[in-house]
């Protein structure tokens, strides 16, 4: 519950630059019948997702990519910049943290243009809770140390802090619990400065957090009531049943039954009192481990089927389970093992689910079920499986080179036969070995995952030495970045129906990333190559000529800005990539920059490949593909 308080004060940040109070979306939608195309139009449509993101994110997405939209017809940049950020936001709360980032990396490079430090540390602050959420812990980090320099030019004492917390955040997800107290002293000193008392509350929960999972309860105790005495003293009642029930936990840890009873009491009127279902949940399995160290298993089953009936209503599946696991164990107790069996499956069937949700999604948080060890076995029972095929084709070949050179004594006419024959048969081999190699580049796939998720499961276990840690990471990392190239070739011969919209997304965020490591601004408009259907091979080597035209761009012009545009003309899609780099000479110019591969790719699309680049006046490559 905590953490989506953060998010929303993270979110309220962001806006309040555009709107201190936003009207009800109503009274906004009027107004739009009635504004003109300017950029007043822009913000207004900004305040219309605005005045929705919190109940209904995906109704907000919408307006913010109308006020894109317009904002780009009328070359509106500070809008461009603050409704991609917006719009980032939504789909942060939607929990689609790929869109999220493609957003904010657009939102990064108009906050660049627009020249505000302020916001371009807003941004980065942004885009740095984006990797946390998918648990890219390096980038987050990497994130916040440029929204930090730009935070400090600003002189933005609220920015700090909020960096600072992040940052806190990313070092005790990864255990790091020296580290991430440090930052979040930071922040809760400059949110002490502001006079900010919600977040101060906030810094001293989240620091009794850490003091609890590091065993030093009672320093957590005090923390706590500091936290609550501050959100009593501004009614912050929301987060007022949260910290009461994390001080009620504690007690029930130590036994003092007497003191947690009444807090528990506490944090479950101020849930009711907000009308938080799901908080409610979490107070109710609070008293179920009340009741539990007393021994009181009717009443803890009680408040148990309580807690359930709210979860399994609000579709918490993430709760679900744990609260089913445990009325099963209190029906154990008690001895009525029917309902604990029926409890104890409902859990089971829960996690189930949960494991195949997550994996669909991608996420691989549960993937621990593959074990590194059977897929090895697997991919070894691959490689004598390939062993194997290749001693008998060997075996094949050799008979037919002998047959061929005693029928040659006899026959050159039923010598070319064989030779034909022999040529069918290299062709049915290589055939079989390109099978053999997509079944081992999908079992290596599903191993590569595997050995990611369980090294970092294995870097956060206790008793681990650094030096143990920091190998597990690097496997990690580079399990990962193995994987990334992987994927990066499953996708080109993969086929979908949005084949024109995910190559655009695709050769943005590359774009974007290879542009930003040397600091050039990069202009791209490819919004018509969404509407262009295409094919697995097309798509393939366009992709791959605008890759070694960027990267050749990025690498050798010295070019401070690269301008991309796609667009249809005469039934062709013309890709076109300007720099105002230094230049080349074409006829002069070796192979190894990899030109001869662009044009032989343009050559397998039928389409054409020009290059205009002189020395000193910049390069601009056009491709041009029949659709």
């Amino acid at each position: 519950m905590l953490k989506n308080s953060f998010l929303l004060l993270i979110a309220t940040l962001l806006f309040t630059d555009v709107k201190s109070q936003n009207p009800e979306k109503d009274s906004l939608t009027h107004l739009l019948t009635k504004a003109r195309e300017d950029t007043n139009k822009v913000n207004l449509l900004r305040d219309i997702g605005i005045s929705v993101i919190y109940q209904n994110p995906p109704e907000a997405i919408p307006y913010f990519k109308q006020a894109i939209q317009l904002a780009k017809k009328l070359k509106f940049t500070p809008g461009l910049e603050r409704s991609y950020a917006a719009t980032s936001t939504a789909f942060a709360f939607t929990a689609q943290m790929d869109s999220a980032l493609a957003y904010i990396d657009t939102a990064i490079q108009y906050a660049r243009v627009v020249g505000d430090v302020s916001r371009l540390a807003l941004v980065y602050l942004n885009r740095a809770d984006a990797y946390q959420n998918l648990h890219n812990y390096a980038a987050a980090l990497r994130n916040c140390d440029t929204a930090l320099k730009y935070a400090e030019q600003s002189q933005n004492k609220d920015r700090l802090a909020r960096i600072y917390d992040i940052m806190s955040d990313v070092y005790r997800a990864q255990q790091q619990y020296p580290m991430a107290l440090n930052h979040l002293d930071k922040a809760l000193a400059l949110y002490q400065q502001m006079g900010n008392l919600q977040m101060s509350a906030l810094a001293f929960f989240n620091k009794s957090n850490i003091y609890r999972k590091t065993n030093k309860k009672d320093s957590a105790i005090l923390l706590l009531k500091d936290a609550i005495r501050i959100a009593d003293s501004i009614r912050d009642i929301q987060n007022l049943s949260a910290y009461n029930g994390e001080l009620a936990g504690i007690y029930i840890e130590q036994k003092k039954i007497g003191e947690a009873a009444p807090l528990a009491a506490v944090a479950l009127e101020y849930a009711e009192q907000t009308g938080n279902r799901l908080q409610q949940a979490v107070i109710h399995d609070l008293f179920y481990n009340l009741y539990l160290a007393q021994n009181d298993i009717p009443k803890a089953i009680q408040s148990g089927l309580k807690a359930y009936a709210i979860v399994k209503e609000e579709k918490d599946i993430l709760r679900e389970p744990e609260v089913t696991a445990n009325l099963a164990y209190a029906y154990y107790k008690l001895g009525n093992t029917k309902e604990a069996y029926h409890f104890l499956k409902i859990s089971k069937d829960l996690n189930d689910s949960l494991v195949r949700q997550q994996f669909n999604d991608e996420t691989a948080k549960l993937q621990t079920t593959f074990q590194v060890a059977q897929k090895d076995k697997e991919i070894q029972l691959l490689n004598k499986d390939k062993e194997l095929q290749q001693q008998k084709l060997t075996q094949q070949r050799l008979l037919l080179i002998a047959a061929a050179v005693l029928t040659l004594l006899a026959f050159s006419g039923i010598f070319l036969l064989i030779n034909r024959n022999r040529l069918r048969q290299q062709m049915k081999e290589l055939e079989l070995r390109n099978r053999i190699a997509a079944d081992l580049h999908d079992e290596v796939g599903s191993s590569l995952s595997s050995i990611h998720m369980l090294s970092q499961m294995a870097t956060q276990k206790q008793g681990m030495d650094e030096s143990q840690r920091s190998i597990l990471s690097k496997v990690s990392s580079n399990a990962k970045e193995t994987m990334e190239k992987m994927g990066d070739i499953v996708w080109m011969i993969k086929s979908g129906e949005n084949e024109g919209s995910d190559l655009k997304q695709r050769m943005e965020r590359y774009a974007y990333e290879t542009g930003s490591s040397k600091n050039i601004d990069m202009l791209i408009q490819l919004e018509e190559i969404e509407n262009v259907k295409l094919s697995m091979e097309q798509r393939k080597n366009i992709y791959l000529i605008f890759k070694e035209a960027v990267n050749n761009a990025v690498k050798y012009s010295g070019a401070e800005k690269i301008e991309i545009g796609a667009a249809i003309e005469n039934k062709e899609l013309m890709l076109r990539v300007k720099d105002n780099g230094k230049g080349f000479e074409p006829s002069t110019t070796g192979r190894g920059n990899g030109l001869d591969n662009m044009r032989n790719r343009a050559k397998d699309l039928k389409g054409k490949l020009s290059i205009d680049a002189a020395p000193g006046k910049g390069t601009v490559i056009i491709l041009s593909v029949p659709i």
